[in-house]
């Protein structure tokens, strides 16, 4: 099994899927931690895979030798779009403070909201792609503090699992995550793990790059044992 690990730089789940024995490869269009396997702009990627197969083009992607038996994803799909932050600025409250609605503030917000739909877009085209072809997937993003995240109330696919409390597995956050699996059943083993006590400071960073490549190694160990160890 190939696993790819999608917007994805710091290498943490993928060495750990090597030190498993697979074969792991990490792809980005950053590389600041040196990880990067495949620096690549992965929305073109998702853009011309789309075109193959809903207009029979034949442009190589790195979807393109993925098969059902072989190959196993998981993407960190960008969150910025879709997160609790995201929210509150079409509320118009920025840093706690309630902002007027006027002629700077409606233009940023249609911007904005372009934006999203533009992320929402290429969701919706990956998540075709690996349904389309088969491949195992689970897709990481975070959870909102209530029932109104944007991924869970608009995806077509349905959250396979919502994680409460990353630290309770070995995590530095505390920070809740949604967790979407295509051609996967994400059913959890429970095991004993250990905890990470060192915890950090959820709220200063939650949704930068930083916080999401400071997923821990333990994390990741201790989530392949929990949901994909004993299914493949």
């Amino acid at each position: 099994m190939i696993f790819h690990l999608l917007f994805e730089q710091s290498g943490t789940f993928k060495n750990v899927l090597k030190e498993q024995g697979f074969i792991a490869y990490d792809y980005d269009i950053l590389n600041n931690y040196f990880q990067t396997d495949f620096q690549i702009d992965l929305f073109q990627e998702i853009e011309n895979e789309f075109e193959n197969l809903i207009n029979k083009k034949q442009i190589k992607t790195i979807f393109t030798d993925m098969t059902a038996e072989n190959d196993f994803i998981i993407a960190f799909f960008p969150c910025t779009h879709f997160c609790d932050a995201n929210q509150l600025q079409y509320r118009l409250w920025n840093a706690g403070k309630k902002l007027d609605f006027n002629n700077k503030s409606v233009v940023r917000l249609l911007k904005r909201n372009n934006e999203r739909a533009r992320y929402f877009d290429l969701y919706l085209k990956f998540c075709f792609i690996c349904k389309s072809k088969g491949i195992k997937t689970i897709i990481e993003n975070p959870a909102s503090s209530g029932n109104k995240n944007y991924l869970v109330m608009f995806s077509p696919i349905e959250l396979s699992f919502y994680e409460k409390d990353r630290s309770l597995f070995g995590d530095n956050f505390k920070k809740p995550t949604n967790y979407f699996a295509i051609n996967f059943d994400m059913k959890e083993n429970f095991i004993f793990y250990d905890r990470n006590y060192n915890l950090k400071n959820v709220e200063k960073d939650a949704h930068s790059m930083s916080s999401r490549s400071e997923i821990t190694p333990l994390y990741a160990l201790n989530f392949y044992k929990r949901f994909i160890q004993d299914k493949l």
